[in-house]
């Protein structure tokens, strides 16, 4: 199952990825997760892991991610390695121009059960993901482009 979503951000791209990346903050902007913890000493590049509870429909899970793809400011993968969320999801962020930042969120999502856990996400789990999602990257949005510059690179 993919979810795609996509936001223009009035913000250039280093400070969108400064937002994106300050692990701690991401529940600032992130409506299902409930907080991040990094598991790992590095806190950049391939091989970062987190920990994040996320609220799935109701029910906390543990949401725990291996960064599997980095090209700071521009691209970031994770590979989800939990029981109930796996899969693969990536930011990419693309300069629109100077100070305008365009970021596509998407996630390749493996539903358990089979054909019928693939029926149920999409039928009735993807809409409600792609809200969720779509109204996560509008806060992401604001925070860029209120937040004064450096102030998540000052916060790490």
């Amino acid at each position: 199952m993919r979810l795609e979503v996509v936001q223009d951000v009035a913000a250039p791209r280093a400070r969108v990825w400064d937002v994106l990346t300050t692990w701690e903050r991401q529940p600032d902007w992130m409506l299902d997760a409930k907080a991040v913890e990094v598991l790992t000493p590095a806190r950049e590049g391939v091989g970062v892991t987190l920990r994040c509870p996320t609220n799935l429909l109701g029910v906390t899970v543990q949401d725990v991610m291996r960064v599997t793809g980095w090209e700071a400011p521009g691209y970031l993968e994770v590979t989800h390695l939990g029981s109930i969320i796996t899969g693969t999801g990536a930011f990419v962020l693309t300069p629109l121009g100077e100070d305008v930042t365009r970021v596509t969120w998407w996630e390749q999502i493996d539903p358990p059960l089979g054909r019928l856990g693939e029926w149920g996400a999409s039928t009735l789990v993807l809409p409600v993901l792609r809200r969720i999602f779509g109204r996560s990257l509008a806060r992401l949005a604001a925070l860029a482009e209120s937040d004064p510059p450096g102030a998540d690179a000052a916060a790490r």
